[in-house]
């Protein structure tokens, strides 16, 4: 049997987030880099071809989009005909449209880390915010880290359980990003069907990961249909006022002052932030998801509500595509709206995986 590569692409709404066609009768997607939107940081363009592939499981592509107008109110009422699919130029048969909301599961995973910007009570109180947004329906999993991964909960729709977990979170030392993350797509998702995502709040810089990579995190996000929003607090500002507080005043031969302060260790370093923002970016924008930047209590709610928004209001699209695929090449999407004046996102582009011997 021909299998095609299922591709999970997501159309946002808002400033910043997309790029539509101003055309007289319809809307398209086109990804853009809007440099000056202070919350999105989305730059597909900067991608790696290797970085987009997808795992070959089967014959229909299936795309959840979320379509609202300039002024970013969703736009509920469109129907199966006002779309429009193109991969490589060619309109595609829209075989399967649903306007329908289907439940997700959801991954919230909190960085314990000291370094956060963010008190204890703040983050709890943000997070149970969150979940008492999302649909009954929806399941959730609380994961806690820092040095160490903890599953403070597993999948569940059960609200009280979830609360009582969220509680349960406990600030520690180190932070083990990257293992974290390989730990919910690697093990926690691989049985979960249906629709997913991953909200991470976290700075995003990994300083105690010892076998998970960035790299290959991003590779698994490719393969695997799961939403990415992580939630970014920098703690660049805070870490190098903490230096400056611990570092010692020795005096030289003639007895004048100078300031010694420790070497840089690995999570202080200017390329660690660097690092950090990249990966936060690419594991959004390789899933379909978005950046959403924080840094006070207001902003950490406001971001929550967001994405909890978002997750309500997506239109699911699929189709077969005309062609067969040739294994490791890409290929391009675009999708159009029957309607001016709206705002798309949607990914570009896919690879199909390369067989292995």
């Amino acid at each position: 049997m021909r299998v095609i590569v299922p591709i999970l692409v997501l159309i946002f709404a808002s400033t910043g987030l997309a790029q539509s066609g101003h055309h007289k009768n319809y809307s398209e997607s086109v990804s853009r880099n809007e440099a000056d939107d202070p919350v999105v940081e989305l730059k597909p363009e900067q991608k790696k071809a290797d970085d987009d592939v997808i795992r070959v499981d089967t014959d229909l592509v299936t795309i959840p989009v979320r379509v609202t107008t300039k002024g970013g109110r969703p736009v509920p009422d469109l129907n199966k005909y006002d779309f429009k699919i193109f991969e490589n130029g060619v309109e595609q048969e829209l075989a399967y449209f649903s306007a329908q909301d289907a439940p997700f599961t959801v991954a919230l995973m909190l960085d314990m880390s000291y370094s956060s910007v963010f008190k204890l009570n703040e983050i709890q109180a943000a997070a149970m915010l969150f979940i008492a947004q999302l649909r009954k329906d929806d399941k959730v999993m609380i994961i806690a880290f820092d040095e160490k991964v903890r599953v403070l909960c597993e999948a569940t729709d059960n609200r009280k359980a979830l609360k009582y977990a969220i509680e349960g979170a406990k600030i520690g030392s180190g932070t083990s990003v990257y293992t974290a993350v390989d730990k919910v797509l690697n093990d926690k998702f691989k049985s979960i069907v249906g629709r997913k995502a991953i909200v991470l709040l976290s700075d995003g810089v990994d300083t105690t990961s010892k076998t998970a990579k960035a790299a290959n995190i991003i590779h698994d996000i490719d393969e695997m249909d799961t939403l990415v929003y992580p939630i970014q607090y920098d703690t660049f500002g805070d870490v190098r006022e903490n230096r400056k507080k611990d570092a010692q005043v020795l005096y030289d031969d003639d007895d004048r002052p100078y300031v010694v302060e420790a070497p840089l260790v690995k999570g202080e370093k200017e390329e660690d932030y660097s690092e950090a923002r990249e990966f936060l970016k690419d594991i959004a924008s390789h899933s379909g998801g978005r950046v959403q930047k924080v840094n006070s209590t207001t902003n950490l709610n406001s971001a929550f509500a967001r994405i909890a928004d978002e997750l309500r209001k997506i239109y699911s699209l699929g189709y077969y595509p005309s062609s067969e695929k040739t294994p490791g090449k890409r290929y391009s999407i675009r999708i159009r709206v029957n309607r001016p004046d709206l705002d798309i996102r949607a990914r570009d582009n896919y690879s199909t995986a390369k067989k292995h011997l």
